[in-house]
């Protein structure tokens, strides 16, 4: 690990707890206990996948019935909307990734989150579909936002607590893997569950309805087949994040850092690899006591962090732009389906799927180039990035601009496999370079800053893209506006580029 400064070294003291699971070498890695532990990761993709697939289009519908469909500002709304959600993470998740840090639990110091977390935004994520006013549906967008940030940090960072330095790129391909299993089941709703499944009345709506036949009343509007064809894979992904979140708590047992289910300690928590043993790392009395007086500690330190470790700095400008040019895609893919290429809601599903797919393929193996002595996490992030480039550059000007109102399937696919894979390198690879850069026990802090600046991306990207779409929409026909969707994510791409030619640290120690 990389020490900052002279001034962060801590003492640490063991605490009078015996780990759950057992530790093996660190040159190796446990394969069926990194799955368990991947587990967490894969309810936070299951759910955004889904929620950026279709919340962009529960939205539109409903601004159309508020504003009409001429309106040219429905797509900076739409990007505002989106964005809103992903503020408030950015003000909690290093927050709440601070917390886990000093979290001293009978369960460790990373489960109370993620239980927290997920049982409470599978909640909220069922709520999405029903509510059919525009300031109703932004309030559960930011309730569920503010459950996901309760644990978004602690499901990646629990990772390296239980694993070694030498293993991480391998470690975090995994993880990967196992995620965006997550991400491709979330893309696959729209096509396990049609809309023309509900072109008939459910049981559900004929209940309702005959309720209210019972009183003399007509409830039909209650219930209509568009709002119950949406509600169906809400409920689906949310009933699948509680029962993964069962078996995650069933077969990983952290190692105990407390006597309750949550205390929070002035001082940073620790679990030693090669042993398991929890420890608590004592810095001197007057920064407790200034920690006591500044409740928000997190933010003062990722910003003195960034002015004293510039290779950190360039590294999470590196992160912004990437996550920039792909929450732009996540965020309006499926209106550019619908509205530029002409494809319909499963078509555009199945593209997504095609996106996805081929991540979890390679997840792997593009760790396992990260991991090579003779490549190196670094060299393996430049490669997929400049394969990136030219992968945006052949979309941008060659295959995007024919195939308005002319979806060619194969041809999109193709060009989403040459995007995904490299895009896969630069996250499974990102992570172990973080990880080596924070000073010991303060991953959780760490990846809380990681995230602040992705979730800054995500909430930065859906409104700079759409007042992009609601300036061009002027100029251009309604749907040709997404012809400036790839030149935007190039640029972006570039820019991330030349940002992490100067990152010098992030190999294995």
């Amino acid at each position: 690990m990389i020490k900052i400064a002279q001034d962060d070294k801590k003492e640490a003291t063991y605490l009078p707890y015996e780990p759950k699971m057992e530790p093996i070498p660190p040159d190796k890695l446990n394969y069926k206990r990194t799955i368990v532990i991947s587990l967490a990761f894969f309810i936070v993709l299951l759910a955004w996948s889904y929620f950026n697939f279709k919340v962009p289009l529960i939205l539109n519908e409903v601004l159309i019935n508020e504003l009409g469909s001429k309106n040219p500002f429905i797509s900076v709304i739409i990007g505002s909307i989106m964005a809103i959600d992903n503020i408030t993470a950015v003000i909690l998740q290093p927050f709440f990734g601070d917390l886990s840090d000093r979290t001293k639990s009978k369960i460790g110091r990373r489960m109370p989150y993620i239980i927290l977390g997920t049982t409470s935004s599978a909640f909220f994520f069922t709520l999405i579909p029903l509510i059919r006013v525009i300031a109703g549906l932004v309030l559960i967008i930011l309730l569920f936002d503010i459950a996901m940030s309760i644990y978004r940090s602690a499901s990646i960072a629990i990772l390296p607590d239980y694993t070694s330095d030498k293993v991480y790129s391998k470690a975090s391909a995994v993880q990967q893997f196992i995620a965006n299993i997550g991400g491709l089941v979330g893309f696959a709703m729209p096509m396990i569950f049609p809309k023309t499944m509900f072109s008939k009345p459910t049981a559900f709506q004929e209940f309702i309805i005959n309720l209210g036949d019972i009183f003399g009343m007509n409830l039909s509007y209650m219930v209509p087949s568009s709002i119950i064809g949406d509600f169906i894979p809400f409920l689906a992904v949310a009933i699948i994040m509680v029962l993964l979140l069962i078996i995650q708590n069933i077969f990983l047992k952290e190692t105990p850092t407390g006597d309750k289910f949550i205390q929070i300690s002035e001082n940073r928590l620790d679990i030693e690899p090669a042993t398991f043993k929890a420890r608590e790392l004592k810095k001197g009395s007057e920064e407790i006591q200034l920690n006591r007086r500044k409740k928000f500690s997190s933010y003062r330190e990722a910003f003195q962090i960034m002015k004293r470790h510039r290779d950190f700095a360039y590294f999470l400008g590196t992160i912004i732009f990437m996550y920039l040019a792909f929450a732009s895609v996540e965020s309006f893919f499926s209106l550019f389906a619908q509205e530029y290429l002409g494809a319909t809601e499963a078509q555009a599903s199945r593209l997504f799927l095609f996106y996805s797919g081929p991540m979890i393929a390679v997840a792997y193996f593009v760790g396992l180039l990260g991991q090579s002595k003779k490549v190196g996490r670094k060299n393996a992030v430049k490669i997929f990035l400049i394969w990136l480039i030219i992968s945006l550059i052949i979309m941008t000007f060659i295959i995007i601009p024919p195939l308005y109102k002319n979806h060619d399937e194969l041809i999109m696919i193709i060009m989403l496999v040459l995007v995904s894979v490299p895009w896969m390198g630069f996250i499974v690879n990102s992570f172990p370079i973080l990880w080596a850069l924070a000073p010991e026990g303060d991953l959780g802090i760490y990846t809380g800053i990681y995230y602040t600046f992705n979730q800054s991306a995500y909430a930065l990207a859906p409104i700079l893209f759409g007042g992009l779409l609601s300036a061009f929409s002027t100029i251009l026909t309604e749907g040709f506006k997404y012809i400036i969707m790839f030149p935007f994510i190039l640029i972006s791409v570039i820019t991330a580029f030349l940002l992490f030619f100067r990152v010098k640290g992030g190999e294995t120690q």
